[in-house]
């Protein structure tokens, strides 16, 4: 495939930031946030592949008239997969020369097997704390032994930079929860000790601005699922879709609890901290490949259980996705009498759901006796199953918003309806993606259950929403108790079972051929 056809599959839209209102003292403020972030824009890069960084400036440096049009389209497909591979086509390398993508990125040595890990780690059982911290290294020694590196050490110099701007950025605020996160955060890029920068940032609330900056998602992480990968995001309070979705918060609570009363877990932390933004600024994971419309974080389980985690959504990138990407594939597969189920508002009930779903539900498990995470018992596999019961639970959810009387049933079954026929959009992406995964099981367990099928004839995918959510709830507790038993065996046997095309996938993308595959900002700062 050509790289201008590739290219020609992203829809890019300019952002210009509504940051006018800022004080001076302010607008320092965020420019010293913005440059930290383009720092860690770097180190994101170099975990991808050490030398994207390196490439892009050798491309960019050739003057305008020398650059051929293949480099201009090379230049404008790097900037958008953040690597030479195609996050769009499985990790397929579109660049000259680019071997195949390591599972573990830059994580791992290129050779190492989970066989000589698990063997490693047998062996040196002292060795285990650091490598499976999300914030080392593993690579060999002269004499060829593991090894694992902080990440202060790995991106030792541009961590010190970033340190350097957050601190600037600090002594500018008055005492509140944002100069003491900055401070905390300076902090941890230095002792690679993250907790307490993660505890203080829950308790930001966008004031002047919302600013998340460190190591977070592994998704890169195809090996074993452990490593984070560095961002940063910078935006601007949405107040009004913020107080309109503060009204959930209150009543998550009691859901988690009668959910730990039928599970058997200790409840979380009772903090639920959400915020709706605009964008300012992205860096990182979360400026390339597939965009984010929401995050919840930290990803350790430990503050979940002590505080709670905090929810983002971009509204942003809500808006551009559902009008460019979602919008175009529901009149394609949705018969006309159900359009009038496909909203906004029930794409941003449902990302609602989805994200306090990751925030609910039992955190660990034991294993032969040793008490760990899931991520860490489920290892690769942990971030489908995650995504996965994100949407079946955060479904569930809904359901028990809508017992409170704070939606009707006509909006939970739009936002079933309209998240099924979004789901196809990103069967056109790379299929082995986490969320993708994740949207393939659900569908193949509606399929089996007979409440969601495809006509061919018609060219429509016929959902029955009501019979649709008594499969939810069976489903969002199969992948509760996956989670929760910790075997990864049994794990690999259901997504092997689940998570595989339907025969008629690969006609529903056809149909979607010419619309884009995903959207892509251009920042005006």
């Amino acid at each position: 495939m050509e790289l201008k056809d590739r290219t020609s599959k992203i829809a890019f839209f300019e952002v210009t930031p509504a940051i006018d209102h800022l004080t001076d003292n302010e607008m320092l403020v965020l420019r010293h946030c913005v440059t930290a972030a383009a720092l860690i824009d770097r180190i994101y890069l170099h975990q991808i592949y050490k030398s994207t960084f390196t490439l892009l400036n050798t491309l960019r440096s050739k003057s305008t008239v020398s650059q051929t049009e293949r480099n201009k389209a090379l230049i404008k497909f790097l900037e958008v997969n953040g690597g030479p591979w195609d996050i769009f086509r499985d990790f397929e390398p579109f660049a000259e020369h680019i071997p195949e993508k390591a599972k573990g990125s830059s994580f791992y040595p290129h050779d190492l097997t989970r066989t000589e890990w698990e063997m490693h780690l047998a062996s040196n059982p002292g060795d285990r704390e650091g490598f499976e911290s999300p914030y080392t290294l593993i690579q060999r020694s002269s004499k060829g032994k593991l090894i694992a590196i902080p990440y202060s050490e790995a991106y030792g110099a541009l961590l010190e930079g970033a340190e350097w701007e957050l601190k600037a950025a600090a002594k500018l605020l008055t005492d509140g929860v944002l100069k003491k996160f900055l401070e905390l955060r300076a902090s941890a890029f230095k002792s690679n000790d993250y907790f307490e920068s993660d505890m203080a940032w829950v308790d930001t609330d966008g004031s002047p601005f919302e600013v998340t900056i460190g190591p977070y998602e592994v998704y890169e992480d195809r090996l074993l699922g452990l490593k984070s990968t560095f961002e940063a995001f910078v935006g601007m309070p949405d107040e009004d879709s913020t107080a309109y979705l503060k009204r959930f918060a209150g009543v998550v609570p009691e859901f988690d609890l009668m959910l730990s009363e039928r599970l058997g877990f200790t409840p979380k932390g009772a903090a639920i901290p959400l915020e709706v933004v605009r964008d300012i600024y992205r860096g990182g994971e979360v400026a390339y490949g597939r965009q984010f419309t929401a995050f919840n974080l930290p990803n350790d389980r430990r503050i979940h259980e002590l505080k709670g985690s905090k929810k983002v959504f971009s509204r942003t990138m809500m808006e551009s996705k559902f009008h460019t990407l979602h919008r175009p594939v529901a009149e394609r597969l949705l018969h006309p009498s159900d359009l009038k189920y496909f909203k906004f508002n029930n794409r941003l009930l449902f990302v609602l759901g989805h994200e306090l779903a990751h925030g609910l539900g039992p955190s660990k498990v034991k294993v032969n006796g040793r008490e760990m995470s899931f991520e860490t018992a489920l290892r690769d596999l942990y971030p489908m199953f995650e995504e996965a019961k994100a949407d079946m639970l955060g479904f569930v959810l809904l359901k028990h918003f809508q017992d409170k009387g704070l939606i009707t049933a006509e909006d939970l079954i739009g936002c079933i309806i309209t998240d099924i026929v979004s789901s196809p959009a990103g069967w056109r992406m790379s299929r082995g993606q986490a969320h993708n995964q994740g949207s393939l099981i659900q569908y193949n367990w509606f399929r089996d259950r007979g409440t969601v099928s495809y006509n061919s004839k018609t060219g429509f995918l016929e959902i029955d929403p009501e019979k649709t959510f008594s499969v939810i709830e069976e489903l969002s507790y199969e992948l509760l108790k996956i989670e929760s038993e910790g075997d990864y065996d049994k794990a690999k046997a259901f997504a092997e079972r689940w998570s595989s095309p339907a025969p008629e996938v690969e006609e529903i993308c056809a149909r979607l051929e010419d619309l884009p595959i995903e959207v892509h900002s251009v920042f005006n700062l």
